[in-house]
């Protein structure tokens, strides 16, 4: 029996399926038995919950033999720890895995967890099974790809990476394993969304993402009939209206673009994706028609800089110009372009950050449903050269405890991280402005300010917006608490890809 685990990384509303976990609950030998255990999910005590399973299989020709976790950096981080710690106090015969992509960018403080005993970097499913093999004493651990371990004297051992496999080599989704219609919510796209990746890795060097650091510049691609197969699955069997793709790049070509359109049509859901901003420019008028029709109704692009200089020391590959195109393409074929930003150039972050703000008013007025989501730069361990020439390793903590402080919790989730390039005035300045401009022209995604607490936030920033001032909007945020359901959670669904991905 293996149990697989899914701390927690959201509010409970914002849960989504647990598709990592599945996909390897997928690839295992029919013969074994597994189970998923969603921390995101309600009232959810996920200690007791595995324990309960531990207990009852304790006597049984099948014990727990093995709990696995995943891990992302930020809030599901900080859950993981104190869980897997835990789990190793009171089960400390069962064996604890963990997977995903913090251990995968940051391995040292997992490994020196004691309370860990293995780590899959990248890729999980292929190199999952022959753990399985090296816990039966049939397979060395020193000859598994992906698999990271402590040796006994206290050295780490690190695999070589593992060549990995594209989700049309993969097993169908295990949509049997899970309560499919727990996952399905509101979202702006529809009554009960869903998530689906349909690809993994991406093709292109952002010297700043975190997607390239573990599957380096490669992406597989299912045929887009597959993709359509399996939602039409939970189309039919579960009501599913939309979807969200998590994949890194949606679309690889004009010709694949076209094949999506054309296997999602008679779906008739709505879906978001992200995607490069230079393809993009190059999909004709009946591409972007097709997509549409197709249900295409936002689309995420990494834009990163309102400068072509800063946009080439990211080695991004795209120009302003583009995604000024992009966003004039949107807006004539009706869907809402998503920009990206990443605020805080080494360099001249002053000087780059003045020049984003006013490019993003210049494409705010080029399409004025355009959607701002932004982010403090945090260097990440890359393959090659970081942006901004720093060494993205040089004082990260050597243990999970320090990483889930709130300082490296900020770091990691890009909201405050302490870096010397940038300063508080300076983050205040983007802070100050994505308040007013988000109040000039509330999101889409706003479902927790209240009615009147838009429409006040519309009239109070309207001067501000048209003279461009920013300056300490202290009533607009005072406005903004007072008519907010809930608080802002900048993890909620739609926003908890790494940043930089598309």
């Amino acid at each position: 029996m293996i149990v697989f685990v899914n701390p927690r990384a959201t509010r409970p509303g914002n849960r989504r399926f647990p598709l990592s976990l599945m996909a390897v609950g997928a690839a295992l030998p029919r013969e074994i038995e597994w189970a998923i255990i969603d921390g995101n999910r309600p009232g959810i005590d996920p200690l007791a919950e595995i324990g309960a399973i531990v207990a009852a299989h304790a006597d049984g020709p099948d014990p727990v033999r093995l709990i696995a976790l995943t891990a992302m950096p930020g809030p599901q981080l900080v859950s993981a720890v104190p869980l897997s710690r835990a789990l190793k106090q009171r089960h400390p015969d069962v064996a604890i895995v963990w997977g995903g992509n913090f251990g995968s960018l940051y391995p040292a403080p997992v490994l020196n967890a004691p309370y860990i005993d293995w780590l899959i970097r990248g890729q999980g499913e292929q190199t999952f099974v022959e753990l399985l093999a090296v816990l039966d004493g049939t397979r060395d651990p020193h000859d598994v790809p992906g698999l990271a371990f402590r040796e006994a004297d206290g050295t780490h051992h690190i695999g070589p990476e593992r060549q990995w496999l594209g989700p049309a080599e993969l097993p169908d989704p295990p949509y049997h394993k899970i309560d499919v219609d727990d996952y399905l919510h509101p979202t702006f796209l529809g009554r009960r969304s869903g998530v689906y990746q349909a690809s993994i890795g991406c093709p292109y060097a952002c010297s700043f993402c975190g997607v390239i650091s573990v599957f380096g510049r490669r992406e597989k691609v299912q045929p887009p009939a597959r993709t359509a197969e399996h939602l039409a699955h939970l189309v039919r069997h579960h009501g599913m209206d939309s979807v969200h793709f998590y994949d890194n790049n949606f679309f690889l070509s004009e010709t694949q673009a076209r094949e999506i359109a054309t296997a999602f049509l008679p779906l008739g859901i709505r879906w978001w994706c992200e995607a490069r901003v230079d393809a993009l420019v190059r999909f004709s008028d009946d591409t972007w028609r097709a997509l549409k029709a197709a249900g295409l109704t936002m689309i995420f692009c990494g834009a990163e800089s309102g400068s072509d200089e800063v946009l080439r020391k990211m080695n991004k590959g795209i120009t302003t110009d583009q995604i000024r195109t992009v966003a004039a393409r949107t807006r004539v074929h009706g869907i809402i372009p998503e920009f990206s930003f990443v605020f805080g150039d080494p360099d001249s972050p002053e000087a780059e950050i003045a020049r984003t703000l006013n490019f993003i008013r210049e494409l705010k007025a080029i399409n004025p449903a355009m959607e701002l989501i932004s982010y403090f730069y945090t260097p990440t361990p890359q393959r090659d050269a970081t942006y901004g020439n720093v060494d993205p390793l040089t004082g990260t903590p050597a243990s999970l405890e320090d990483w889930i402080t709130p300082e490296w919790v900020d770091w990691m989730t890009h909201e405050n991280p302490d870096t010397p390039w940038m300063d508080q005035r300076l983050k205040a300045q983007v802070e100050n402005f994505e308040l007013i401009l988000k109040s000039r022209f509330p999101s889409v995604h706003d479902r927790r300010t209240r009615p009147w607490g838009k429409l006040v936030g519309q009239w109070l920033a309207r001067r501000r917006w048209a003279a461009g001032d920013y300056a300490d909007p202290q009533l607009l945020r005072h406005v903004r608490r007072l008519a907010q359901h809930t608080p802002d959670d900048r993890q909620a669904y739609g926003h908890l890809h790494p940043v930089g991905a598309a």
